[in-house]
């Protein structure tokens, strides 16, 4: 995770962009005046904000991480999908 001031960031954009679209680098952004924002790719984002949906409900939470334990047990079965 790099950090740059404004100013920085401002006059490096479209490197700065293509770092965190291409490299998945991830940018801390301050102005003057303390104030922050991080720069991450679309893609990032649109992972988190998935991951954040699928743990909203804890019904869902729940059966993900029996799913997770299942796996971590080798307690499943591989089977082939005709689709």
């Amino acid at each position: 995770m790099q950090a740059v001031f404004y100013s920085q960031a401002r006059n490096n954009l479209r490197e700065i962009i293509n770092k965190v679209c291409d490299d998945f680098d991830e940018y801390i952004i301050t102005t003057k005046d303390d104030k922050t924002a991080i720069l991450i790719s679309y893609e990032e984002y649109s992972g988190m904000k998935e991951t954040m949906y699928l743990l909203s409900s804890k019904k869902n939470r729940d059966r993900l991480n029996d799913a997770i334990d299942q796996i971590e047990n080798l307690q499943f079965t591989k089977r082939d999908i005709n689709i």
